[in-house]
């Protein structure tokens, strides 16, 4: 199990321009930040309801509970992953990704491998299941989507590791652009003052 304690508004730091206001603590925006922690929140609630009951009722009511649990989980591990789409620029701002073809691109990309990428497929469609067919909804699918709750923390390990890379370049970026306007207006000093 991963930690998913991240300081979500502490020492925020806005970047020129249309940037968003990263925290420094984990280099990433706040809503990156609250999508990883409402993923990890899911995560614990799943573990803490159990499917194994004496009483009838009580597991029927677990399973509404987990039901629910992993159907909100589904989304947020999608939000993730266009997030992280969108951030990177495997797609542009103007383009709709669905659900599945966000974790196409993430794999045609190299990001995720294509094994993660059928778990992932596999959780839209239960996500989807739970949405449109609740109904058709059973406890394999449930243990189905509760078992790969470890790929998905390795998921959320990869995305999170992905969107810190996209901070630090454009990081980079901003310093090596700020030394070529700095050394820019030098040279024009010097050549005024000439």
């Amino acid at each position: 199990m991963i930690s998913y304690c991240l300081d979500t508004y502490t020492d925020p730091l806005i970047l020129i321009g249309a940037q968003p206001c990263i925290c420094m603590g984990t280099g990433l925006t706040p809503e990156q930040n609250r999508i990883i922690s409402d993923i990890g929140q899911y995560c614990e609630d799943a573990r803490n309801i159990s499917l194994q009951s004496s009483r009838r009722d009580r597991d029927r009511r677990n399973y509404y509970a987990l039901s629910m649990v992993l159907f909100a989980l589904s989304n947020r591990l999608i939000d993730l992953g266009r997030e992280t789409v969108y951030f990177r620029g495997y797609a542009g701002p103007e383009e709709e990704v669905r659900n599945k073809v966000i974790f196409k691109r993430l794999s045609d990309y190299n990001i995720i491998d294509s094994g993660m990428r059928q778990d992932l497929i596999h959780l839209v469609d239960f996500r989807n299941q739970c949405s449109h067919h609740f109904h058709e909804v059973t406890k394999d699918d449930l243990t189905m989507v509760f078992d790969s709750l470890p790929r998905y923390e390795e998921y959320v390990i990869k995305m999170r590791d992905e969107l810190t890379k996209t901070r630090l370049m454009t990081r980079r970026q901003m310093i090596l652009v700020a030394g070529i306007v700095i050394f820019t207006a030098l040279i024009a000093l010097i050549l005024y003052f000439s």
